[in-house]
């Protein structure tokens, strides 16, 4: 979504409501997406950060970092950090790409990359936007 301001915003309406609705008591999201933080229940913007880290994985591998066949299984890797590089498509990812990966899905919100850091990253400054995400 963009704003008014001209902001690029991620955003996720699976759990959306129309009309007034209480707050909610319960952990709210898309499972594969959320920080380690949103599952304990307190969370700032840095659990954003946590999710770019998600969505570049899967885009530049075509899978999601934190896996399992059951909810509890997913959680348990979110919380513990537990991803890999060992698909074959990570062989033709730049040494780059996967450390900004591994800067944003740091379990310790306040150890993860800041958003100030993550436009500095060395991986956006190689990346030539003008090509396939191969060169990713």
């Amino acid at each position: 979504m963009i704003t008014e301001a001209g902001d690029l915003k991620l955003i996720d309406f699976g759990l959306a409501k129309a009309g007034k609705t209480k707050h909610l008591k319960t952990i709210a999201g898309t499972p594969y997406y959320m920080a380690p933080e949103v599952l304990d229940g307190n969370y700032g913007a840095e659990c954003d950060l946590w999710s770019l880290g998600v969505i570049l994985y899967t885009i530049v591998s075509g899978y999601l970092p934190f896996q399992g066949h059951k909810r509890d299984e997913v959680f348990l890797k979110i919380k513990e950090g537990q991803f890999h590089f060992n698909h074959p498509e990570f062989k033709i990812i730049s040494d780059e790409c996967k450390d900004l990966i591994s800067k944003l899905l740091v379990v310790k919100p306040r150890d993860r990359i800041k958003g100030v850091q993550l436009l500095k990253h060395p991986w956006f400054s190689k990346m030539d936007l003008s090509t396939s995400m191969r060169s990713a």
